[in-house]
């Protein structure tokens, strides 16, 4: 009887573990490309609100020049930090659009803006649910 235990043994563990590995490695690619799914989000809606807040008015001190000089330094700088908004705006909410087939988040992702409430509150949903 212990003859034909251990080779029986054997081909069933071997038949299992053959069995288990290809869902077991499709589960854990799942959970990996999930929690990257929730980490792009996370970052891009805080990108994003960052991206909000940028220089304006700098001081002529830091500038240098006369006031036309440092006029058209802080309207440049204007210029680029919308441009950076809205941008980092899109990348937000297309990563949020990218979340939906492991999560939906409440919210409107259809208006080009995410209201600052509205950030924060996705931000206070997502991270408990990465």
């Amino acid at each position: 009887m212990s003859a034909w235990l251990t080779p029986v043994l054997g081909l069933v563990g071997a038949f299992v573990g053959g069995s288990l590995a290809p869902w077991l490695t499709a589960h854990l690619a799942w959970r990996r490309t999930r929690r990257e799914a929730f980490n792009a989000a996370i970052s891009a809606l805080r990108t994003a609100q960052v991206a909000r807040h940028f220089a304006n008015d700098v001081p002529a001190d830091y500038v240098g020049g006369d006031s036309a000089t440092v006029a058209a330094y802080n309207q440049r700088l204007r210029e680029r930090g919308i441009d950076r908004f809205v941008d980092a705006m899109h990348e937000a909410k297309v990563a949020l659009a990218a979340l939906e087939p492991f999560y939906r988040v409440s919210g409107d992702l259809d208006r080009w803006e995410i209201t600052e409430p509205d950030a924060d509150r996705m931000l206070t949903e997502l991270l408990p649910a990465r």
